[in-house]
């Protein structure tokens, strides 16, 4: 292979330095999708009660609900990577420890469930602190593709992790996928430190203490809230993400809507599900060869209609070809509009506020989840157990939200991919927590969003 012998920008890591630290983030979703098969069975074979097995498998969203919004302003305070390191270590030992009190009898139901959550908890954290992060480490005009390589390995590890985890507990038993999943967060944990070793250590501010970081949290919240108002085209962006989160929870039905209403066997309910994972792929690939082509605004609103599309026309289609066909095409759509919100969101939002806005985002959207699949249910029970209706509904409100959203701001954002001017533009230092009263201004400024009349 080729040597690389691409300069690093100032206060920014090497190429091959990024690329560990980016292998080390995939390998820690991989974490993420291991977890999600293997706590619920990891009660199961404790308890034996499927409804503690539904508790177990709510823990991320829950956390996200109860931590989010502080976490976004914490992280603002601290150093992001500081932060990573440290919930690494908290889920590297809930895994380890949960592995070691399977290994030998010890488990209890609420144990289990208590230490999911304090592993979801450390995972709101850390996405929070790794988006602050990837706006620091990735010049702009490559902030697309890094983005896309983390969604296609976070849809991967949701194909792969389960799978995996059943492999595992056939052949070696439950424990030690647990162990392999604490593994994923040392490998993430050695990853990141390595990027932190490779930079001159003038360029790395310590985090204030956790005391002092914890204090004014409340006064925190609130600016984040102002300049997400502030910014058009975030707060558009923002709401279009909710609402879409709302309609695309009628996707819980999928599988009842294949075997109880169309009567598909099992294995082709299994590749209709699978074939949003794929599609899920190829929305990231979609995002990084049209993001650099195509306004950002433009890309998210086709994106946002081709889910609304595809949710209408799962209402309607009976057969295999077009049920794989159409879930390919909404995963595709939806990896495509989150990555290409994600980094518009790092680009727009001043760096000091990066942490409480895209908190804020995650939690609107994941709120509305809950509420669109509890409707979704209510709906179908109403309508004697046939969910077509309430897919075609939830399509086409789709449609309307994103058509409004593009009406109300994203047709007058003037956000395009950077140029040849942006790609060498001078990069500050990109770590230093910003204190509690100074001035919230980009580390790296980029243009406000333009509103046209």
């Amino acid at each position: 292979m080729a040597k690389d012998n691409t300069k690093a920008a100032p206060g920014r890591p090497s190429p091959l330095a990024l690329r560990i630290f980016l292998g080390g983030q995939s390998v820690s979703l991989m974490g993420d999708g291991l977890a999600i098969l293997a706590i619920p069975l990891l009660v199961l074979e404790v308890s034996g009660s499927p409804y503690a097995a539904v508790l177990a498998a709510i823990p991320r969203t829950v956390g996200y609900l109860l931590v989010g919004l502080p976490a976004g302003a914490l992280v603002d305070r601290l150093n992001p990577r500081s932060v990573m390191l440290a919930m690494d270590a908290v889920r590297f030992g809930v895994f380890l420890t949960l592995a070691l009190l399977a290994a030998t009898s010890q488990l209890r139901v609420p144990v289990i469930l208590a230490l999911a959550f304090v592993a979801a908890g450390a995972g709101v954290f850390f996405e929070t602190a790794l988006t602050v992060a990837v706006r620091d480490l990735v010049a702009e005009e490559r902030l697309v593709r890094t983005n896309s390589l983390l969604e296609a390995a976070t849809q991967g590890a949701q194909v792969v992790g389960p799978g995996l985890v059943g492999v595992l507990s056939a052949l070696w038993g439950l424990q030690v996928a647990l162990v392999v999943n604490a593994c994923t967060f040392a490998v993430s944990f050695a990853t990141v430190l390595h990027v932190l070793r490779g930079r001159k250590r003038t360029e790395r501010a310590p985090s204030p203490p956790l005391k002092q970081a914890l204090r004014g949290v409340g006064g925190d919240l609130a600016e984040g809230f102002r300049c997400l108002r502030s910014l058009r085209v975030v707060l558009v962006v923002t709401c279009l993400q909710a609402s879409a989160n709302l309609f695309l929870a009628v996707g819980y039905l999928l599988v009842f809507y294949l075997r109880d209403t169309l009567h598909l066997g099992t294995s082709a309910v299994s590749a209709v599900v699978a074939a949003g994972g794929v599609g899920g792929v190829l929305g990231a690939a979609v995002a990084v060869r049209l993001g650099a082509r195509m306004r950002h605004e433009t890309l998210i609103a086709l994106g946002a209609a081709g889910l609304g599309v595809a949710l209408a026309s799962l209402g309607v289609a009976t057969s295999l070809v077009p049920l794989l066909l159409l879930n390919l095409l909404l995963g595709c759509s939806t990896v495509t509009a989150v990555v290409l919100i994600r980094s518009l969101r790092q680009r727009l939002v001043p760096r000091a506020l990066l942490g409480r806005v895209t908190a804020t985002a995650r939690v609107a959207a994941l709120a509305a989840s809950p509420v669109g699949a509890l409707a979704g249910g209510a709906l179908t029970t109403m309508n004697h157990g046939d969910p077509r209706p309430v897919f075609l509904a939830a399509g086409l409100l789709s449609v309307l939200t994103t058509a409004a959203a593009w009406t109300f701001g994203l047709r007058g954002g003037t956000h395009r991919p950077p140029g040849p001017a942006q790609e060498h533009a001078p990069s500050a230092t990109p770590d230093t927590p910003t204190p509690r009263g100074t001035s919230a201004t980009p580390v790296i400024e980029t243009s406000e969003p333009r509103e046209t009349p």
